[in-house]
C-alpha cells in the first residue's frame, strides 16, 4: 500500500509539474512569432507528452490500485471530492492540449491570459486537493 502511495505522488508531482510548466511556456509561446514560437511549441509538446501525461497515468493508476486495496475509503465525502477534482484536472489538462495545437493559427488562436488561467486553476485544482487528502474535512 505504502509503494502505491509512493508512486502516486510520484506521478502526482510529474503532471501537476508538468502542466504548470506547459502552461508557462505556451503563454510565452503565445506571445511569440516565427522560429522562437516554434521553439517553445516543440518544448511545451515534448513535456505534454512526457511529463504530463505519463504522470497523470502513473496517478490515476496508482490512485485507482490505492482504492481497490483499501475500497473502504470511498465512503469518506473528502474523497469523492478529491476525486471530482482530479476529473477537473483532466478536463484542464486535455483542454490546455486541444489549445495548444491552436497557438499561432491566427483567428481564434488561444492568448497568453488564457494559459495563464489554466495555470492559475491547476493550482487551485492541486491545493483544494492537498486540502483534501491531508485535512481530511468530512
Amino acid at each position: 500500500m505504502k509503494w502505491f502511495i509512493v508512486f502516486h505522488l510520484f506521478g502526482v508531482i510529474f503532471w501537476v509539474g508538468g502542466l504548470l510548466i506547459v502552461s508557462s511556456i505556451l503563454a510565452a509561446a503565445a506571445r511569440e512569432g516565427g522560429a522562437a514560437q516554434a521553439a517553445m511549441l516543440g518544448i511545451a509538446r515534448r513535456l505534454f507528452n512526457s511529463a504530463c501525461n505519463a504522470g497523470a497515468a502513473l496517478t490515476i493508476v496508482f490512485g485507482l490500485l490505492i482504492i481497490v486495496s483499501e475500497p473502504e475509503v470511498m465512503r469518506h465525502g473528502w474523497l469523492h471530492v478529491k476525486l471530482a477534482l482530479v476529473a477537473a484536472l483532466i478536463v484542464l489538462h486535455l483542454f490546455m492540449l486541444r489549445r495548444s495545437r491552436l497557438v499561432g493559427s491566427g483567428p481564434g488562436a488561444p492568448s497568453p491570459r488564457e494559459f495563464l488561467v489554466i495555470h492559475g486553476l491547476v493550482s487551485l485544482a492541486l491545493l483544494a486537493i492537498l486540502v483534501m487528502a491531508i485535512m481530511r474535512p468530512f
